[in-house]
């Protein structure tokens, strides 16, 4: 089942995927005047109960430095319980804008939700192996 809520220009949706698993969809841009919405609304997915965070960012037209911001905050908190975030769907401005700061590891991005999830699949059968 999806949230909604609506951050001025900023409209966040949260699924879950799997147990531990949540869909993170954002529409519209993270920056100064929505950050704290976003932080708001994953910082209960910031628990050690969430393993994995997808950032569908399809339709995500602009990142400021605080949305940056944000966003290491929550890779931070997920890191300290061995969760991960992960990133889909990146447009061509925001994907520059990782590639100018560099604040994500190249193999945290991914084409699509569904390869996200195949990823995360094979890991998870490799550590009950």
């Amino acid at each position: 089942m999806g949230v909604r809520e609506n951050a001025m220009s900023l409209e966040i949706v949260v699924t879950e995927r799997h147990a531990g698993t949540y869909l993170v969809t954002m529409e519209g841009r993270l920056d100064t005047n929505t950050y704290f919405d976003f932080d708001e609304k994953i910082a209960p997915l910031l628990t050690g109960s969430a393993r994995v965070l997808i950032l569908d960012m399809a339709k995500l037209d602009y990142i400021s430095s605080m949305g940056l911001r944000s966003i290491n905050l929550a890779r931070k908190a997920m890191k300290s319980h061995e969760g991960h975030v992960v990133f889909t769907n990146l447009q061509p401005l925001i994907q520059k804008i990782f590639e100018i700061v560099s604040p994500l590891p190249e193999e945290a991005v991914f084409a699509g939700v569904e390869e996200a999830d195949r990823y995360f699949d094979c890991l998870q059968k490799k550590e009950s192996e």
